[in-house]
């Protein structure tokens, strides 16, 4: 798999982590993890910022030591960034990317460089909505690295990371999920459906579904939280709550809504489904047994449709809202 098919793979896994219905730590940790397959990093961390004070907090830290991380979570950094516009922008930016002399900026003069980091990214996340989250940096002794592929990949999660270090959004899942149908179960340890009192049943998710199974090992993986599902054409909304250790005896919520595919089309949906597993046109037309010249429309199609400007930001767009079809992604995995 050449470097664009491994950060648009790589992209779907970090944003099914970013989505996952645990704690902003374990959730960030993970992400971090998917990141090194596109950036070999020496250290990194994502910090959060409290929408009332504007005071920055550690998540998570890989690597940097104490007095560094506190220099990144500063006052002084913070100026920086507000100067080369990142807050208000959202871009990454490597050190390359400095306009004039890097050497200029105090924080890669002065503490960067001098600590063996001779490269690097820092993305302030910003939400759709406009709002200020968090922090992200990422720290290499490669020049070489990030490339400007992994670039263009952690651009296009901005977002998606945005709302996992905003604290409004904590605490928020089980309400979401459960107040959004009256159609759903739950599942055991082992996977078995557990009825819920007050929540209807239904019977794509009774005892030994393939859409239970799929569920369920949606739940193991912590893999996509959304997804569509269809049945004598008929559409659901399926949504996944993996449940932490903590909660109860009970390892997720399922539930099932009625939805339609607008705006795109059935085999637009397979499509763009595929090509969230990093599928290429020749591989996504031999899965579909349709012609690449067909997938490449479908593309394009799918890209108007979505309003995204690259296949990679569709990609995170789908996982990101569920615009993945369950049944037909096994297709890649199987």
């Amino acid at each position: 798999m050449d470097e664009r098919a491994t950060a648009m793979a790589t992209m779907g896994r970090v944003a099914a982590a970013a989505s996952q219905a645990t704690n902003a730590h374990d959730r960030a940790a993970d992400v971090l993890e998917e990141l090194r397959a596109i950036i070999p990093f020496e250290a990194a961390h994502f910090s959060m910022v409290d929408p009332v004070s504007g005071n920055t907090q550690v998540i998570v830290n890989e690597g940097y030591d104490q007095r560094l991380l506190d220099h990144l979570n500063g006052d002084y950094f913070r100026s920086e960034l507000a100067s080369l516009n990142m807050i208000d922008s959202g871009k990454p930016l490597r050190m390359q990317d400095v306009p004039g002399d890097p050497r200029d900026v105090r924080t890669i003069e002065e503490v960067l460089l001098p600590a063996g980091y001779a490269e690097g990214l820092t993305m302030c996340l910003r939400t759709p909505d406009g709002r200020f989250t968090g922090l992200l940096n990422l720290s290499t002794s490669s020049t070489d690295q990030p490339s400007d592929i992994a670039r263009e990949a952690i651009s296009s999660l901005c977002g998606v990371l945005a709302l996992m270090t905003d604290p409004l959004q904590q605490g928020k899942w089980l309400s979401t999920l459960v107040g959004a149908s009256t159609i759903g179960v739950g599942l055991d340890a082992a996977g078995r459906p557990v009825p819920i009192p007050g929540v209807t049943g239904h019977e794509l998710l009774e005892p030994d579904s393939l859409l239970v199974r799929v569920a369920g090992r949606t739940a193991q993986s912590q893999a996509w939280g959304s997804f569509i599902w269809e049945q004598a054409e008929q559409y659901y909304k399926v949504r996944v709550l993996p449940f932490t250790a903590e909660t109860q005896a009970l390892s997720a919520v399922v539930t099932l809504s009625d939805t339609t595919l607008d705006p795109l089309s059935a085999r637009e949906l397979e499509v763009l489904t595929l090509a969230t597993e990093g599928l290429s046109n020749v591989e996504i037309g031999d899965a579909l047994c349709i012609s690449r010249r067909t997938v490449s429309t479908h593309v394009e199609h799918i890209l108007e449709k979505l309003g995204t400007p690259t296949r990679a930001a569709a990609a995170v767009k789908a996982i990101s809202e569920g615009l993945v079809l369950g049944h037909v992604r096994r297709i890649a995995q199987h």
